[in-house]
């Protein structure tokens, strides 16, 4: 039996959730910077991906994708295009350049939850503005956004320009520009290309394509050797540590598995990626069809993260329009079950403050700290001796978005056919405000 909120049905003002959802993210933002400013939390987390991006940007072109960058020496992975806006910040101190990644980063999730509350179907208004504004308040303390914030990454930019052209009117010559933008400077976000495709919104993928041949001009044009390099075969990256706790991907969780000793899941991931794909693809065009259009925008970005070889826990940033499709169904249906669902789901994400060592293991010693339940687990090349326990943790976002495609591929399964004379005309446009019914 479901339980009802009591309560009338009437919406609340807007300027009263507009001022709410502002006073929440001001909240947690205050305590977000008293965070960032504490000398014990500075001293364990760097910008370290900012800092690959920035020295890489003055890089020699020859070592783009050979050379190690930055503060821990790590690789840099994306296309040659993506280091022309980091060229403006490489003369910039560390902090500096990583505070204001952050700030252009908050902006993008706000934006980026705009656009989700949008394609609920939530009209524009204060009411939406503010329910954006308190999403952005939760995410905030979601691993997956403390980290991109942390570490001076890129996702939530990408996660902005994908879900804001997504967001946008089919009849806007522009959409497409946007994911096409993302493809370029990030290669999965392409997948969404295929998505405008099944949704026969044939115009919007042409010009997402034509964005994405814009970029790789771009980089061809100021880095002809790095890009010469990058789509020679660079663009593969490593198959060393995709064991890492850190990569909550299909692929991670086969070679967790001991499968593909390369770094590579083998055909068991192939088939099973092949299989949600199909699944996940058909379900979400199916939503669309129906009118739910952030269900399939949420099944795309699941299958993106765990199809993909590499997704860091950082990548995860797909909890944002996640958190604003469960807090819209909570809303709609004022369920006791539907807020649980909410709460579970910023549960799993949520960046807690707890003291671990770097296996895993609580230790007093250790300074507190926010991360993710899923870190209670042995790592750093520890993944490989797994007991059942472990590999239900440790595995949480993995199960999260292929349980998520699968759930989405159930519930909106094809239709089966009816007969001709027993369907009912669409009636578009004026014909629509004359029916009586609605419908």
């Amino acid at each position: 039996m479901r339980m009802r909120f009591p309560g009338a049905k009437a919406p609340w003002p807007g300027p009263a959730v507009l001022g709410a959802g502002t006073l929440a993210l001001a909240l947690s933002l205050t305590a977000w910077w008293s965070l960032i400013n504490d000398p014990t939390y500075a001293a364990h987390r760097t910008p370290a991906d900012l800092s690959v991006y920035l020295d890489a940007a003055t890089a020699p072109e020859q070592e783009l994708y050979g050379g190690r960058f930055g503060v821990h020496a790590l690789p840099y992975l994306y296309p040659p295009v993506a280091l022309l806006p980091f060229r403006a910040l490489s003369d910039m101190d560390l902090t500096a350049a990583a505070r204001l990644m952050a700030v252009v980063s908050l902006v993008a999730m706000a934006l980026a939850a705009w656009a989700a509350a949008r394609m609920a179907g939530r009209r524009p208004g204060p009411a939406t503005a503010g329910c954006a504004l308190a999403v952005c308040g939760l995410a905030l303390w979601t691993e997956p956004v403390l980290q991109n914030l942390d570490f001076g990454q890129v996702n939530l930019v990408l996660l902005a320009l994908v879900l804001t052209d997504l967001a946008t009117p089919d009849r806007r010559l522009w959409k497409g520009v946007g994911i096409g933008l993302a493809a370029g400077l990030k290669l999965t976000p392409g997948l969404f290309v295929v998505y405008l495709l099944l949704t026969r919104r044939y115009r919007a993928a042409a010009v997402a394509t034509a964005a994405f041949a814009a970029t790789v001009a771009a980089g061809w044009w100021a880095l002809p050797q790095a890009s010469a390099d990058f789509w020679g075969g660079a663009f593969a990256g490593s198959a060393g540590g995709r064991e890492y706790l850190a990569n909550q991907s299909l692929n991670g969780f086969f070679v967790r598995f001991g499968l593909g000793g390369d770094g590579v899941g083998g055909p068991v991931w192939g088939a099973v990626c092949g299989v949600l794909a199909v699944a996940g693809f058909g379900a979400a065009a199916r939503a669309s069809r129906r009118g739910r259009e952030l269900v399939a925008v949420c099944v795309v970005g699941a299958l993106m993260l765990v199809c993909s070889p590499l997704s860091w826990t950082h990548h995860w940033v797909w909890v944002v329009p996640g958190l604003v499709l469960a807090a819209d169904a909570a809303l709609r249906r004022r369920t006791a079950s539907a807020w649980l669902w909410t709460a579970g789901l910023f549960a799993l994400f949520a960046a807690w403050p707890i003291r671990i060592d770097g296996f895993g293991t609580w230790d007093p010693s250790r300074p507190l700290l926010p991360y993710g339940l899923l870190w209670y687990v042995p790592h750093w090349q520890r993944e490989l001796q797994w007991d059942p326990f472990h590999v239900v943790v440790g595995n949480a976002y993995v199960w999260l978005g292929v349980g998520y495609v699968v759930w989405a591929a159930v519930t909106h399964r094809a239709r089966p056919s009816r007969p001709r004379s027993l369907v009912r005309p669409r009636l578009e446009g004026h014909e629509r405000e004359k029916s009586p019914s609605g419908v």
